[in-house]
């Protein structure tokens, strides 16, 4: 999906959605400050869509003014969604003085920070959370909202796909999660899809992870034997579900592409350009690291728990031989981000 503002004048807002389906008709849905939803159809027509073969009839563009919605100039929080998917096209902003960044929090672990990505979200003008359940276009799209100075983005995005964004003016935060954590919650993940929908897993994932879910659907999680002729007998597509997650997201251009031990150090590079790295479970440091950047107090920042059942699997895994050479690039990756992460953190801690 393809979308953006045109302008807002305050009593007229223009902008379109040009939708995945070449003859479907977008609609957007209207939210007011005092909640009440208007829903309308794209009726303004973009011969340029039509021109370039993205459309069949070009009528994906919408132009609010005060016959549409008698209030609008005063509207001072109102917002727009695509009907059909529920994706923000625009919203003013949601508070007096918004953040003036561009900022990626790079989602590294299959569990979202949802709570965490809510309160930053609600600090920025746009916010879109778990952007890779709306495939690559549509989230490339989000990154080029040049009418929007004020954009806060998440999502397990391949990182390589989006670097040239860190040189218009974005800023990246990462979470780096526990190899052997990361790979229990994966495992958690599958057995809650075998037995029915994950609300933060897209359809796109659902499909790349449904070999990994039907061959881990049954297994015992807290048998030690089951887990490892499991990932014996697992076949190469499941076992990518599980390699080396990490670095393959930092440096691979898309889902399937497998990952060497040479692709470590680009790994590690890429981690240089980020703004804050947090690492291992010391919460108060990424917490603080991000609140200095956006000017906020760490404290107010939601935990991000360390489940203790996901704790127990990780140990488990941890015994496997078999898990250690699925993790093998992610385990050399995690020894580099210790060596030069923890000095730091120790330091901070000290100071404090």
């Amino acid at each position: 999906m393809l979308f953006n503002l045109e302008y807002d004048h305050g009593d007229v807002i223009e902008g379109y959605i040009i939708p995945d389906g070449f003859s479907d008709e977008p609609s957007i849905a209207v939210t007011c400050d005092d909640g009440s939803v208007l829903t309308m159809k794209c009726d303004q027509e973009k011969l340029a869509v039509v021109q370039s073969g993205r459309h069949a009839t070009g009528m994906v563009g919408f132009r609010l003014n005060r016959e549409i919605v008698p209030s609008l100039p005063m509207e001072k929080h109102l917002a727009i969604h695509d009907a059909k998917t529920g994706l923000l096209i625009y919203r003013r902003p949601p508070i007096a003085d918004p953040i003036g960044m561009k900022l990626l929090r790079l989602e590294l672990s299959m569990l979202p920070m949802q709570k965490f990505d809510q309160f930053c979200g609600n600090h920025f003008q746009y916010s879109i959370s778990g952007a890779e359940r709306f495939g690559h276009e549509t989230a490339l799209q989000v990154f080029h909202l040049n009418a929007v100075p004020s954009i806060y983005i998440s999502g397990r995005l391949l990182f390589r796909n989006y670097e040239e964004f860190l040189d218009k003016g974005f800023q990246v935060i990462a979470d780096i999660p526990d190899p052997y954590y990361e790979m229990a919650a994966r495992l958690f993940i599958l057995k809650r899809l075998a037995k029915g929908g994950v609300p933060f897993i897209g359809d796109r994932d659902k499909i790349l992870l449904s070999a990994a879910t039907e061959h881990f659907g049954q297994v015992n999680l807290s048998s030690e034997r089951e887990l490892a002729q499991a990932f014996k007998k697992a076949p190469e597509k499941v076992r990518q579900v599980f390699a080396s997650p990490t670095t393959r997201q930092l440096v691979c251009s898309y889902p399937e592409q497998s990952v060497g031990r040479r692709e470590v150090a680009p790994a590690v590079d890429a981690l240089s350009r980020f703004a804050v790295i947090g690492y291992g479970e010391d919460n108060m440091h990424f917490q603080d690291a991000v609140g200095e950047l956006l000017g906020l107090e760490g404290h107010n920042f939601p935990l991000v728990p360390r489940h203790s059942v996901l704790k127990d699997l990780a140990a488990i895994l941890r015994t496997l031989p078999v898990t250690e050479l699925i993790l093998e690039e992610d385990l050399i990756f995690d020894h580099y981000v210790r060596q030069a992460v923890y000095p730091h953190i120790s330091l901070n801690r000290v100071d404090a």
